[in-house]
């Protein structure tokens, strides 16, 4: 029998715990770090923010104290777990492991210092603090892939293959792509396993509507990279995933080929990702990858938020939490990062997911 019952009652009160927008706006209106740290001590990030210690900046501070307090939680959420609703989990928070080791990937091949990368990401409960920093302290791409070739993670062989095309920066997109296509593979398996009914054309369940809009926005995301970085046709091949709803393969090569990033997101809102694209700048060529990222996300917020009040008792409610969670301490710490930067409030304001 799944264990559903008991997690939705624990996730409950976990949800309690999370931020609400009136507490977020609260601290996107204070103007300097110690405010912000002050602020977060006075809620649920108390005790992770002050087991930071005294030591380094106080954006170095908070920073720690957001990344230990999410890994404690959703290693907790892993513990509480078992059966299908370990699988269940481990689908959701697998989609952020494959989105922290491309920021892996990109660090090396940027030249990010080892802790500037650990700084940029996100723990999962899945690898915890050890085993990140293990990976930013790899000398080069390659060593980071061999070694989760040598820890027999999933995504290690995958890597270590697209590897044969790998010759710089340039190519990234080609390491990104089989990061994307073996997490879609798994989740379809988990799919199977899960929901032994689950048919790729079926659409309401929310793991399966969580697997197939995160398929459709990799496949976006990856035509508009395409056309930002001028990927060659006979490149594209391996860029498509199967097992989305909102583009096929042909709706893909057309956004892909697109002379330029303003007429791919023309063609691109002809889907039901129109109203978030909609919600871009007058001049959309030159709206930054991340921001039409931010925009996407907002899709499957409102979708899983939807399909959690629809059936309270499913799986809705692990898809919804495990999303606003991770959003909270994005949002959190991409305020922290443009009080270091002095970003204006207006370019800030497009890279945080308020509500769905």
């Amino acid at each position: 029998m799944s264990d559903r019952f008991y997690l939705n009652t624990r996730l409950r009160w976990m949800r309690a715990q999370l931020l609400s927008r009136r507490d977020v706006e609260r601290i996107l209106a204070l103007a300097d770090l110690p405010a912000i740290a002050a602020t977060l001590r006075e809620g649920p990030y108390r005790r992770w923010i002050d087991s930071a210690g005294s030591e380094g900046s106080e954006a170095d501070r908070i920073e720690e104290g957001l990344r230990r307090n999410v890994s404690e939680t959703l290693s907790r959420l892993l513990d509480i777990a078992s059966g299908d609703c370990a699988e269940a989990v481990r689908l959701v928070l697998e989609r952020w492991e494959v989105q922290a080791i491309k920021t892996v990937l990109r660090g090396k091949a940027g030249g990010a210092s080892p802790g500037e990368i650990l700084s940029a990401l996100v723990p999962t409960g899945i690898h915890d603090e050890s085993a990140l920093s293990e990976m930013c302290r790899q000398p080069d791409v390659r060593a980071v892939v061999e070694l989760l070739v040598t820890w027999r993670e999933p995504w290690g062989r995958p890597l270590l293959r697209a590897l044969n095309g790998y010759r710089g920066t340039a190519d990234l997109f080609r390491l990104e792509s089989a990061l994307d296509r073996s997490w879609s593979l798994r989740a379809a398996e988990r799919l199977r396993e899960i929901l032994p009914s689950f048919q790729a054309s079926e659409g309401e369940d929310p793991l399966s509507r969580f697997v197939s809009l995160t398929v459709d926005t990799s496949n976006l995301m990856t035509a508009l990279k395409m056309v930002e970085e001028r990927i060659p046709p006979g490149d594209r091949e391996s860029g498509f995933l199967p097992g989305g709803r909102v583009f096929d393969r042909d709706a893909f090569d057309r956004i892909s080929a697109s002379p330029n990033l303003a007429e791919a997101l023309g063609k691109a809102k002809r889907s039901s990702f129109r109203q978030p694209l909609a919600a871009l700048a007058a001049d959309p060529g030159s709206t930054p990858l991340p921001v039409i990222e931010r925009q996407l996300d907002r899709v499957l917020l409102r979708e899983s938020r939807a399909l959690s009040r629809i059936d309270p008792l499913g799986w809705g409610p692990l898809v919804s939490y495990l999303q606003d969670k991770l959003r909270e301490v994005r949002n959190l710490r991409m305020i922290v990062r443009a009080r270091i930067a002095d970003l204006p409030e207006t370019e800030l304001g497009r890279l945080l997911v308020l509500d769905g």
